[in-house]
């Protein structure tokens, strides 16, 4: 491929809001990948779908957002500390946020396996408010409540976004000139890229089904159908019978 095609794909990717990945993704690390398939499991949600979560949030690595949240799935405190006052976040053993231990090295939310379960635990909850309130559930929709918040994606969907759902609109990458339904879209292709890349290397090793090749036995073999067998009839109106299709059986 030439270089100016490469370049023309560059830009063209750029007006999409996309962006080419320096490096191919190898995964979240053996421990964040594995707590990702405990979590989808215990919660049972989709796996493909909490890993292009966590992979948007990007913060398996340990950051801070701009808007001062961290860990794998990226929880503010104030949706983290809701979290731990549930029945299951205190069976999960969340902590609380508090002034001494925030954003220091015993934040809880820097828990990779708490924080990923609690990820999980926030989409099932989400789902469960889905159907209560009748937004449809997708993938996308829950990204979007994870990333500007249930009533927030309530709103917008019914196109009735508060100021105040704006400004955390604009906080959550919300570019200049974008309508609520343009940022809903843009966020949505962002995560379905994010979903692509993270499951794109994913093990193929434990498929739900298996077809195992097996050699026949002696005493049998294949017999392919004749070519007879095999025709198609045309009858006068040259419309296809498929009626007339025979097939040749095996004769030992």
């Amino acid at each position: 491929m030439g270089k100016s095609r490469l370049l023309d794909m560059a830009w063209c990717a750029m007006l999409l809001g996309l962006s080419f990945q320096s490096t191919a993704f190898s995964g979240f690390g053996s421990d964040v990948d594995s707590y990702i398939q405990e979590a989808a499991s215990r919660y049972q949600i989709s796996e493909s779908m909490l890993r292009g979560l966590v992979k948007i949030e990007d913060g398996w690595y340990g950051k801070i957002s701009p808007t001062g949240a961290t860990g794998v799935g990226q929880f503010t405190q104030g949706t983290w500390n809701w979290l731990a006052t549930t029945n299951e976040g205190q069976a999960l053993g969340m902590k609380l946020i508090t002034p001494n231990n925030r954003n220091t090295a015993i934040d809880p939310r820097k828990n990779k396996r708490l924080n990923t379960l609690a990820t999980a635990l926030y989409a099932r909850w989400h789902l469960g408010q889905f159907a209560e309130r009748g937004i449809q559930p997708t993938d996308e929709h829950l990204y979007l409540a994870h990333n500007i918040g249930l009533d927030g994606l309530h709103r917008a969907l019914q196109g009735k976004s508060t100021i105040e759902d704006i400004h955390n609109m604009q906080r959550n990458g919300m570019k200049y000139g974008m309508t609520v339904k343009g940022f809903l879209s843009y966020q949505s292709g962002r995560f379905n890229q994010s979903k692509q890349i993270a499951n794109f290397q994913r093990s193929s090793a434990s498929p739900r089904y298996q077809i195992k090749n097996k050699p026949l036995p002696a005493n049998l073999h294949w017999v392919s159908p004749t070519e007879t067998a095999m025709r198609w009839v045309e009858p006068a109106s040259h419309q296809t019978n498929q009626q007339a299709i025979r097939w040749q059986n095996p004769t030992n």
